[in-house]
């Protein structure tokens, strides 16, 4: 009686086990179709609401045009691009400064190679350029500096 008792719970729980199987893999399936949808959702919302702000900077734009009696509208929406070309303005306060103590200097590109660099030969060494590993002159980085040995002698006798 005790084996029949043992296989029946045994069995019953084989079968639980497979019915938990079968309920987690369809919950996977379904949790999987619900985030997929999400996403779709999500990137569907993005472009509607990208389209939307389209049209309104269109409308917008074609309203600011309209009020400040402009006649041609394409003209007034390249000068709000930044299409209209010409010296960004300064502000007053750069202007003073600029005014005060003089322009900064010249704006980037300090390094530019031109033809007459190029042909002057006034960097050239012929021996080569190494950073330090051909020199042998007396007065080199350390000349006057003392060895290991003799500066460790002279702190012992100090002591």
């Amino acid at each position: 009686m005790a084996k029949i008792k043992d296989r029946l719970i045994y069995e019953n729980k084989k079968i639980e086990a497979v019915a938990q199987r079968k309920s987690n893999k369809e919950q996977k399936l379904r949790s999987k179709e619900s985030h997929s949808n999400k996403l779709v959702e999500k990137a569907k919302r993005k472009r509607d609401h990208f389209a939307a702000v389209d049209d309104w900077a269109q409308s917008a734009a074609a309203n600011r045009g309209r009020r400040m009696g402009d006649n041609d509208d394409n003209t007034y929406l390249k000068k709000i691009e930044g299409g209209g070309g010409g010296k960004k303005e300064e502000n007053r306060k750069r202007q003073a400064m600029d005014k005060k103590y003089g322009f900064g200097g010249k704006r980037g590109r300090f390094k530019q190679n031109d033809a007459k660099d190029l042909g002057d030969g006034k960097g050239f060494n012929p021996r080569g350029n190494f950073a330090g590993g051909m020199k042998k002159s007396p007065g080199g980085a350390g000349a006057g500096r003392k060895g290991k040995r003799a500066r460790d002698s002279s702190h012992s006798r100090r002591s």
